[in-house]
């Protein structure tokens, strides 16, 4: 692959989400897990793309994607997809959509996003409660900026980071709880907060109008952005999710 240039760097990539029709557990199955990842890796050899980082669960998956060329995208996934999905109907002796959508893809456009998502995709399995430590999960491309694999393409995340060689005790503190590499997160914006609430809406599928009316997530999405947050008031906290300040009073006291 040709050297990225860095004017270019958070133009082309993507965070991709695929997730089972329904919210099936459609890689629930070690073996199915397995599949998916050769699948990955198969297609991959004949598209003009690199995955930065990737987590496959048991009824999702998420990827981070670096390609010019937005149709790579699109072609790569509809291959990757159709091959599962015969395999896994095959496999279960059943017809139809395995895959709930095509895929969905997020553009990412700055660097502090885009590191935010390497880290929130490899932390995937422990938010889950599947394991404790993202180097716990083997379907996630965590060990691999750690081991010689070559499946992802750690020279583009060590142009982002500014860096030939990629300081892997930074690259293991980002990933620590929510200690993530934004020096800015220290003074509270809009745009910090509605990043954040972006994940969450991504972590439970859906919208956080949705996600508010439920009482037991109010309590966690308050202490998600808290915790991220720390320096950020209560009632910012309360203008951006239009809640009573004294019920964000009462989460955090």
């Amino acid at each position: 692959m040709s050297r990225l240039a860095r004017r270019n760097l958070c133009t082309s990539f993507f965070h991709v989400i695929v997730q089972g029709v329904n919210r099936e557990f459609i890689f629930e199955k070690y073996k199915y897990r397995e599949k998916y990842f050769h699948l990955l890796e198969e297609v991959k050899r004949d598209h003009i793309l690199d995955i930065l980082a990737y987590s496959i669960m048991y009824n999702h998956a998420h990827m981070l994607v670096h390609t010019e060329k937005i149709k790579e995208l699109s072609d790569f996934m509809k291959k990757v997809n159709e091959k599962y999905a015969k395999y896994y109907n095959y496999m279960e002796n059943r017809v139809g959509h395995v895959f709930r959508d095509r895929y969905m893809s997020e553009p990412i456009t700055n660097k502090k996003y885009l590191i935010n998502c390497l880290a929130y995709i490899h932390n995937n399995p422990v938010k889950a409660n599947i394991v404790k430590k993202c180097e716990d999960y083997q379907f996630s491309s965590y060990l691999d900026y750690i081991n010689e694999n070559k499946f992802v393409n750690k020279d583009i995340i060590k142009l982002v980071f500014d860096t030939n060689k990629l300081d892997l005790s930074l690259y293991k503190e980002l990933h620590l709880g929510k200690r993530y590499y934004f020096s800015d997160y220290n003074n509270a914006t809009e745009e910090n907060v509605q990043e954040i609430l972006q994940e969450i809406e991504r972590m439970y599928g859906q919208n956080i109008e949705n996600l508010l009316k439920k009482e037991h997530l109010v309590y966690k999405i308050v202490l998600e952005i808290k915790e991220r947050i720390p320096n950020i008031s209560n009632l910012q906290i309360s203008k951006t999710l239009g809640i009573n300040k004294n019920i964000i009073y009462k989460i955090l006291k």
